[in-house]
């Protein structure tokens, strides 16, 4: 074909040309109609006419419709070739709101293969209600909302399109509110109020409103819409009253309910609720008793009320709303308190005297005592008296003014202080009373002399005591105390004394302590006595004294002395007793005397003769020395004795006297003698005899001492002298001691400082037994548990002061004793008698009240008056009489010159300090004086002066008061205070010049400001307003203080908030980050606080979904994402923004928000399969379709545009069909054994910037044909069969594989036989068709058949079928299953062979070789050779491989002549078989008789000599290896050891006696200890290489741990023993 030659032609000659080839492959597009919703089986149209197919091929070209979907909607009737609904269609759910709904789908028809599109558009019907989100909504609008304001509403969605979908709206019929509507893509509903809101009257209003839509016939769908009114605090609360009453106890219960107050407001919530305080008029101090709760309005009081500091209470109740702004409204409360008699009376004493002394006269004045009552009325009336027993009264000055004086005698050391209780009781009801106990101290007077514990005092003086010591201390008491109780002692002289006392003792005559002037002698001086005499420092001084009896006690100061006739010293003294005396014979007697007295007198005797003497005694006390025995002729003829005399003193003392005791023979040769001794007896009788006496006088003088003691010790106790008993002073372990007298006992602790305690003591005459306990420390005070006694003795005080009522009483009882006076008649001249007399007999105590008046302030010394002039008393006796202003208070604010008599100040006076805010202020003093006692009553009273400014509680005060609230608003304020009184305090205010506010005064007990509001406020223009108010006093000059009021207008919401713009615009990229800032939007409000804090929300848009997708800050205002936002579903959007504010009942607005949107290259393209085959054969031709590729890309444009490929290397392809629609075809040979699946990767890119693309694999099964025969995994088999094994056991399992599947590779075996066998195969084995396992068909003999081999074959399944074999060879094992043989010539089976050896064979001859074989092979046929001789018998041995018989030595006699052997022969099988052979070796005398023989056997050597040959090289060859291996194993042992212990000595274990072994080797030593199961206990070495000698401890004890001395080495073996 010849080609134009123009451009333009060619362009159309190629696009004729392809569309001619591609016509082969689709032939066109065909598009249809249907209503959503038909019945199933509704005809969409011919498809076999409108493609031109003729309808018998549609079922022979295997024509099919291929959908994307999971359903299929649409089918083909292949008989008439009719596209007909196969499933339920619904276009809202194929394709939501869209307005436009298809369903598209492929038919495909093979030979050739075609593809045509269809496209089925799905038409709507009306069949859905419009629905709104929700069936109900609340709204919340204030009800101060200005009159059209707009509220847009949610719109209904109907899923129906076009004419069906919502159309118009309708609002149900009301007073509020209409509808209007903003038509744009859809309708939305907009309400609009229509008339102003007024909670009050109407706090709910219910509204309905219907969306209708379009169709034919339309539907509609409703929404309830409740309208919540919300409250505008526009309602002051209300009081129910204007004055509140109450009435109150004083003294009431904390928190009691007074009164309940009560307000209401019409407003809801917050704005309704109302809250109750007290306004700032009142007085603070006023406001701090009372607390009202702020929630019930119930008034308590939180402190003590008190009707003597308020007797009533004025308060401004205010009332106050919960709202931001809060309205106020007041109240006015007057509690009124009710007086009950709750103060007791007061007591005040103002002491005249310090001390008091005892012999005061009676009538003493000791102090003034004023009383006083808080109270009034009777209550306020008092009654005083002394209320304890004490020498004391009360005398009545004037009303409730009363000197204490002295009213009897006083004795200081019975009551040294008095504790006086005065007591007031009042006449109230119940009648209260206090008590005041004044402390009186007596002063001492020396009226007491001091008195000794006992009349006479006994003293014990040992002998021989040091000159100075300290022989007794005496102490006399004086009850006086101070100057009057300090005492010093004296020796009273006498001077009949026969020894000077000044000679003997002196006397401290401080401490009265008693010292010796010299050493005594019991022997010179046994007693004397003297006396002591105390005297005290009073004046007149007062003495007593008491008589100190010395008693000197013997000390053991003199030996004994020998009497005669044995007394001479240093003589030796002889006495004679014939050697006929019996026992107890008379020998001598020992007379001796000691100067001391008592059992340092009473003598002892002793007598000592030679050692190994025993003839002699001696009595102890008698001294008498006698025989023991009569003589023997062994005793010796003189004895000399040695006589100890000793007393009882300590130390003791002794002396010794010696006698010579000869023995005569006859009694006459010791006749003089006897005689002699007999005279010396009596001349010592007496002294034996004044002797006995002394003991006796000092043993009975001693026993009546004790027994005197003791009965002295129990009279005391007796009860009858019990109070007089003699103190106890205890001491106790914790420091402290107690005193006892009698059934008294106190206790007493003293400070760390006990020299500086003091103790004080009160015995009472006659205690009971728990008398009293009085606890002393220091100086402070003591607890008793008994009242102290209350008759004592009397001591007169003076006293300058008398009771004007006791005067009274005086004058009645002297008027009827005396008759001194006579009354009149009359009562009434009686009384007034009476009255004078009074008057007059009290002028001398109180002559009348004095009254001055003084400013205060004034300078210190300012003359208030003439106090002299103005009593008529001479300026001369004013000191004289000791005239003195004695004052009630801690300050002497006056005082009196006693040269002038001008009562002048002495301390400054402010009167707010002394008086407070009282009107009337006063100073009460009173004037003494004496010689007559007079006292006197002045009154000053303090006159005020302007000397304070006005001052506020607060220098600043800030109120809060809201901008909506009306004009002629009332407020308290907080008063002014002024120290001064009278004209001086506040009398008015003034308030800074300002346009809303002006004062107004509230009269009453204190001028109290109001501010009233005059002007309206309006916070936008003025916030804050600031004011002062000065409050100014009466005084010349006037004084002033201020304070600072600032007015906060606080602020209503009545400012909607405003946007800046009515329509906002932005742009925004799809597929930003979440939170992207988009745009922000900006409203402003006017008010403050919560009012003018703007809150910013979207407003729902019906089917929009940009709420859904964006976030806006309440706050901010800024618009961000929240959700990706995707240009290819929503390339616009229109919101709805609404600001409002922060408000209880917020005010709105609205605003447009349009929102567009930028496309980017987000969307990667989307590859869908439709597979026409499940699998592909692995034989199919190129060309083959196996499924059906659609591409597609969300994006537009280049974006959309798409280039697909198959990325990996496959032996598929690609072909277009149309645009973005392929077909994946076979494009080469398959081989499933090669691929049995192909994954294909189909990549599509588009052509955006940057590019997207995306990947789709596609999984291809390749199905099996029977390509592949069966293939063994060897060419031939071995087989190892053991001889005699089982028939029937399988000896060889063969295995073949297959590469293809299923049936093609499913394998059958079988054996291959051929003709030239020489045994049938089918006699030796058979194999299993299915497994492959070949089966023994009889038991192999090695020895008849060793090898044999046969064909396996495996066939296959296939069609047709493939095959291949594999060839086995089958080797038979021996197994040790024969006995060894003899050979000849020792094979005969039962006889007996037989060979001699000459008598003088040497060792080692030989005497026969046995020779065996054995029919097996290998160690089975391996022989040995075993000798057995008879018993006893040691002559033979055989080689155990060669066979051969030697002899092990030469003969000797005692052998016997024949030797039967027993030669066994055995292989080395498993089990071991053998045999045996007999041979009886008999000896000759000569080898010529066993030469035959011998040659016979060497023949049968000769014969045997190969197969012997054979047998000893395979045993040598084992033996070898053997031994090899043994010695080469050994080598390696020992190697191992000697180069790791080389370097040591050997080791050495010692064992210890207590069970422990230590371990030594060189010198390294381990001590190892084990436990109770030592044959489990392990033991670790660990040797150093040069460790010393005292290297390391090792203790072991079973698995537990070791401790050691040392570190263990770091580089050597560990060996473990285990034992």
């Amino acid at each position: 074909m010849r080609l134009p030659r123009r451009r333009t032609s060619v362009w159309i000659y190629f696009f004729f040309l392809l569309l001619d080839r591609c016509w082969d492959a689709v032939s066109g597009q065909l598009s249809y109609s249907v209503s959503e919703e038909v019945n199933v089986g509704t005809a969409v149209g011919n498809i076999a006419k409108d493609l031109n197919i003729n309808v018998q091929d549609l079922e022979t070209r295997m024509f099919q419709i291929v959908a994307g979907t999971r359903k299929k909607y649409l089918e083909v009737n292949l008989k008439t070739g009719v596209l007909y609904v196969n499933e339920r269609i619904d276009r809202e759910g194929l394709c939501g709101d869209e307005a436009t709904c298809s369903l598209s789908v492929e038919a495909v028809i093979n030979n050739p293969l075609k593809l045509y599109r269809i496209e089925v558009t799905i038409l709507d019907v009306n069949d859905n209600y419009p629905v709104f989100q929700r069936k109900s909504r609340v709204m919340n609008i204030s009800e101060n909302t200005a009159a059209g304001t707009k509220f847009p509403l949610h719109p209904a969605r109907d899923a129906d399109v076009g004419k069906n979908s919502v159309s118009t709206y309708k609002l149900s019929q009301n007073a509020h509110f209409s509808l209007s509507t903003i038509r744009g893509e859809r309708v939305s509903p907009e309400l609009v109020l229509e008339k102003a809101l007024d909670r009050e009257k109407q706090a709910v209003i219910n509204l309905t409103l219907t969306a209708i839509d379009g169709g034919t016939p339309s539907k509609s769908g409703n929404m309830v819409i409740v309208v919540n009114v919300l409250d505008n605090n526009d309602n002051a609360p209300r009081f129910s009253q204007s004055l509140y009453k109450a009435s109150v106890y004083e003294n009431n219960k904390l928190h009691t309910s007074i009164i309940t107050v009560d307000a209401t407001d019409l407003d809801a919530g917050l704005n309704g609720e109302v809250f109750y305080s007290f306004s700032a008029g009142a007085e603070r101090e006023d406001r701090s008793l009372f607390t009202i709760d702020e929630k019930t309005g119930l008034v308590t009081n939180i402190k003590n009320i008190d009707f003597e500091e308020n007797a009533a209470f004025e308060f401004q109740v205010e009332a106050r709303d919960g709202a931001a702004s809060p309205l106020t409204s007041h109240a006015k409360l007057l509690i009124e308190v009710l007086d009950v008699n709750d103060n007791a009376p007061e007591i005040t004493v103002t002491s005249l005297l310090t001390t008091v002394a005892e012999d005061s006269p009676s009538g003493t004045a000791v102090a003034l005592v004023s009383v006083s009552d808080k109270d009034g009325g009777k209550n306020g009336q008092v009654q005083t008296h002394i209320s304890n027993k004490v020498p004391f009264k009360l005398e009545l000055n004037y009303k409730n003014y009363y000197s204490l004086v002295v009213d009897g005698p006083l004795d200081r050391e019975a009551a040294p202080q008095y504790n006086i209780s005065i007591t007031a009781t009042d006449e109230g009801s119940p009648p209260l009373s206090s008590t005041r106990v004044i402390q009186v101290q007596v002063s001492d007077v020396n009226d007491n002399k001091p008195l000794f514990t006992e009349s006479s005092v006994n003293v014990y003086v040992k002998e021989n005591s040091p000159v100075g010591a300290v022989i007794k201390a005496v102490t006399a008491t004086d009850q006086d105390v101070s100057q009057n109780a300090q005492l010093t002692y004296s020796l009273l002289h006498k001077s009949s004394e026969a020894l000077p006392l000044s000679t003997l003792v002196s006397i401290n005559s401080d401490t009265g302590e008693i010292v010796s002037l010299q050493s005594f002698d019991f022997e010179k001086l046994k007693t004397f006595q003297f006396k002591v005499q105390a005297t005290d420092s009073g004046v007149p001084p007062l003495s007593s004294n008491v008589t100190v009896k010395v008693f000197i006690l013997d000390e053991n100061d003199n030996s004994p002395e020998i009497l005669a006739p044995y007394s001479e010293l240093g003589s030796v003294n002889s006495e004679n007793i014939p050697y006929s005396a019996e026992a107890g014979y008379f020998v001598a007697k020992i007379r001796a005397v000691d100067a001391d007295s008592g059992y340092n007198a009473l003598l002892s005797y002793h007598l000592s003769e030679p050692k190994g003497n025993n003839l002699f005694r001696i009595g102890t006390s008698s001294g008498e020395i006698r025989t023991k025995r009569r003589m023997s002729d062994n005793d010796l003829k003189t004895h000399p004795l040695v006589v100890l005399v000793s007393d009882n003193g300590e130390p003791s003392l002794s002396a010794t006297v010696s006698i010579d005791v000869v023995v005569v023979e006859s009694s006459a040769d010791i006749q003089t003698q006897f005689r002699h001794v007999t005279m010396k007896e009596e001349n010592f009788s007496d002294l034996n005899l004044y002797l006995l006496i002394a003991i006796v006088a000092v043993s009975s003088i001693f026993l009546l001492s004790l027994v005197t003691l003791i009965a002295v010790r129990c009279h005391r106790t007796d009860s009858d002298f019990s109070r007089y008993s003699p103190p106890m002073i205890t001491t106790h372990p914790d420091g402290s001691w107690s005193y006892s007298k009698s059934t008294q006992q106190y206790d007493v602790c003293f400070s760390s400082d006990t020299l500086k305690s003091d103790v004080v003591v009160f015995p009472a005459p006659f205690p009971p037994v728990d008398a009293e306990l009085i606890s002393i420390n220091g100086g402070d005070t003591f607890t008793r548990t008994q009242t102290l006694p209350t008759k004592e003795k009397v001591r007169k005080w003076s006293n300058p002061f008398h009771f004007c009522l006791t005067t009274l009483g005086m004058i009645v009882s002297e008027t009827r004793k005396c008759g001194m006076m006579r009354l009149p008649r009359r009562r009434t001249s009686v009384w007034i008698y009476f009255f004078f007399l009074l008057l007059d007999r009290c002028w001398d105590a109180v002559s009348g009240q004095l009254s001055y008046s003084v400013a205060e302030e004034v300078n210190v010394g300012t003359a208030v008056g003439n106090i002299a002039n103005d009593l008529n008393i001479n300026v001369q006796d004013l000191e004289t009489r000791m005239f003195q202003i004695v004052a009630g208070t801690r300050k002497k604010y006056l005082e009196v010159n006693l040269k002038t008599g001008v009562l002048y100040v002495n301390e400054r006076i402010d009167r707010e300090g002394l008086c407070g805010d009282e009107a009337k202020c006063s100073l009460s003093a009173e004037a003494v004086i004496n010689n007559p006692l007079k006292l006197y009553r002045i009154e000053v009273t303090i006159l005020d002066v302007n000397d304070n400014y006005p001052a506020f509680d607060i220098l600043s005060f800030e109120m809060n008061i809201s901008e909506n609230t009306a004009a002629g608003a009332k407020y308290f304020l907080h008063p002014a205070h002024d120290a001064d009184v009278g004209k001086n305090s506040v009398s008015t205010y003034r308030l800074s010049q300002n346009e809303h506010f002006t004062l107004v005064k509230v009269k009453d007990e204190n001028t109290t400001p109001q501010l009233v509001l005059i002007k309206a406020l309006d916070r936008e223009k003025q916030d804050t307003i600031p004011l002062t108010l000065t409050a100014i006093d009466g005084g010349t000059p006037a004084k002033s203080g201020t304070m600072d009021i600032i007015i906060r207008v606080l602020d209503i919401n009545d400012n909607a908030p405003l946007f800046s713009q009515s329509l906002y615009k932005a742009s925004v990229f799809e597929n930003v980050k979440l939170g992207t800032s988009i745009m922000t939007v900006n409203a402003s409000d006017l008010d403050a606080g919560l009012n003018g804090e703007v809150v910013y929300s979207l407003i729902a848009g019906g089917r929009e979904k940009g709420n859904d997708l964006f976030r806006i800050d309440e706050k901010s205002g800024i618009l961000t994402n929240k959700k990706n936002i995707d240009f290819e579903e929503n390339n616009h959007f229109e919101i709805r923004v609404e600001a409002r504010d922060s408000a209880a009942s917020p005010l709105t607005s609205q605003a447009k928000l349009l929102i567009e949107v930028l496309d980017v290259n987000d969307n990667a393209p989307e590859i869908t399969v439709t597979s026409l085959l499940t699998t592909v054969a692995e034989d199919s031709p190129s060309g083959t379709a196996v499924a059906l590729v659609s591409v597609s890309d969300k994006d537009g444009g280049k974006n959309g545009q798409v280039q697909t490929h198959i990325s990996n290397q496959v032996p598929f392809k690609l072909e277009l069909n149309y645009k973005n629609y392929y077909s994946l075809v076979v494009d080469g040979p398959l081989d499933r054994e090669a691929a049995a699946q192909y994954n294909i990767s189909i990549t599509a890119t588009d052509e955006g910037s940057p590019p997207l693309s995306s990947t789709r694999v596609i999984q291809v099964q390749v199905s099996d044909v029977n390509d592949n025969k069966p293939l063994f995994t060897e060419s031939s088999v071995n087989v190892y069969v053991k001889e005699n094994s089982p028939v029937g056991a399988v000896i060889k399992a063969v295995t073949a594989t297959d590469q293809d599947v299923s049936q093609n590779a499913q394998l059958t075996y079988s054996l291959l036989h051929k003709s030239s066998e020489a045994l049938p195969l089918s006699t030796l084995v058979k194999i299993n068709s299915d497994t492959g396992e070949i089966v023994s068909l009889q038991s192999f003999d090695f020895e008849k058949l060793k090898t044999f081999q046969f064909k396996v074959q495996a066939t296959d399944s296939g069609v047709p079928p493939l095959s291949s074999n594999v060839t086995v060879n089958v080797f038979i094992l021996d197994e040790n299953d024969n006995s060894p043989e003899i050979l000849a010539p020792y094979s005969e089976l039962g006889s007996v062979n037989s060979e001699n050896i000459p008598y003088s064979a040497e060792a080692g001859y030989f005497v026969a070789k046995i020779r065996a074989v054995d029919a097996d092979s290998g160690y089975n046929a391996l022989l040995s050779y075993h000798l057995s001789e008879p018993k006893g018998n040691n002559l033979f041995r055989i080689g155990t491989s060669s066979g051969e018989i030697r002899t092990k030595r030469r003969m000797s006699d005692n052998d016997l002549k024949t030797h039967p052997l027993v030669v066994l022969v055995s292989d080395n099988g498993e089990p071991s078989l053998s045999a045996t052979v007999s041979i009886d070796v008999v000896v000759v005398e000569s080898s010529a008789d066993i030469q035959t023989q011998f040659r016979h056997v060497t023949m049968k050597e000769e014969n045997f000599s190969d197969l012997n040959l054979y047998l000893l090289i395979a045993i040598v060859a084992v033996s070898s290896i053997f031994l090899l291996s043994l010695v080469t194993l050994i080598a390696v042992r020992c190697h191992r050891t000697d180069s790791d212990f080389s370097r040591y000595s050997p080791p050495m274990i010692t064992t210890h006696p207590d069970g422990s072994w230590s371990y030594s080797k060189s010198t390294q030593q381990y001590d190892v200890c084990f436990s109770s199961d030592t044959l489990k206990s392990d033991v670790v070495v660990f040797p150093a290489p040069f460790p010393p000698v005292d290297a390391e401890l090792v203790s072991i004890n079973g698995g537990d741990t070791f401790t050691r001395t040392q570190t263990l080495p770091t580089k050597e073996k560990v060996r473990s023993l285990k034992f």
